[in-house]
């Protein structure tokens, strides 16, 4: 009976002490350094280029005064010194906290654009999503996201400081996205699959109207529904074009359409479709 009881009582004191353990590992960090000290140590790592070093230092901050002086100002250099890193995800991912976490803060503006630069310039380094042949398999989520990030963070701060560059930003995603919506188009058109190639023409002329791209998106249309033996909507569309684009090089002396010329049957290379058309092998 005492040797159970004895058992028993050790179990029980094992048990608490696992317990215990378990719960001090959820603790805050115990300080190594004042917390001034941490947050001077990460601005100098900025000030010198170690945007890496930086991180260790705000995310040592964070640990050890979650809620200290300093906090709420680590967070966001935090997201800028990731960033700098090029850890786009993880700036992201601050951003979003940050954004979720103060939601009055003075300059949440800047979590806001910075949540959609990193997503803006995490897509500029994804080339390998454009190394398949096929471009109609060549993956624009990540611009389109950055579109709709910038978009967002405008329509809430249209005066902010950040403003200019999110509205060039933007206008360069829209014209990228929509030039690349043709391409696809006239990959479509070339492997006669119009139906697939009108798709893609009317979400340039719906969703990027003020891209450079529309004049183009027209004339997919209008190629897609000769190809579909449907006059009447091809010389509706054909009326818009020349309306819109008077000198349109797709419509000859007569205004008669001038059929797209496609591209061959080969690949015009790695460069042109990781650039979007911008850069060709030629």
């Amino acid at each position: 009976m005492g040797f159970h009881h004895s058992l028993l009582r050790f179990t029980g004191i094992a048990s608490f002490s696992l317990l215990i353990a378990a719960c001090s590992s959820t603790q805050v960090q115990t300080p190594d350094l004042p917390e001034h000290v941490y947050y001077e140590k990460a601005q100098k790592a900025l000030a010198d280029d170690l945007p890496s070093t930086a991180v260790k230092y705000l995310q040592d901050l964070d640990n050890r005064y979650p809620f200290g002086e300093y906090s709420t100002r680590a967070e966001l250099d935090l997201i800028y010194a990731q960033y700098n890193a090029g850890d786009y995800v993880s700036a992201h991912a601050t951003a979003e906290r940050f954004i979720k976490d103060h939601p009055d803060y003075e300059a949440l503006d800047y979590a806001y654009y910075m949540r959609a630069l990193s997503t803006y310039t995490g897509s500029q380094t994804l080339l390998e999503r454009y190394l398949d042949s096929d471009p109609s398999k060549r993956d624009t989520s990540d611009l389109q996201k950055a579109f709709k990030e910038f978009s967002d963070f405008l329509s809430r701060y249209p005066k902010s400081k950040y403003a200019p560059d999110a509205k060039a930003r933007m206008i360069f995603l829209r014209n990228t996205i929509a030039r690349h919506e043709v391409d696809v188009a006239r990959y479509y058109l070339k492997r006669q699959a119009p139906l697939s190639a009108l798709r893609r023409g009317q979400v340039v002329i719906d969703h990027y109207p003020s891209s450079t791209s529309v004049e183009n998106a027209l004339a997919i249309t209008i190629q897609s529904y000769n190809d579909l033996h449907l006059p009447l909507l091809a010389k509706t569309n054909l009326e818009v074009l020349k309306k819109s684009y008077p000198h349109s090089s797709y419509v000859d002396k007569k205004g008669h359409f001038i059929p797209i010329p496609l591209p061959s049957d080969a690949d015009p290379g790695f460069w042109y479709w990781i650039s979007f058309g911008l850069i060709s092998k030629n």
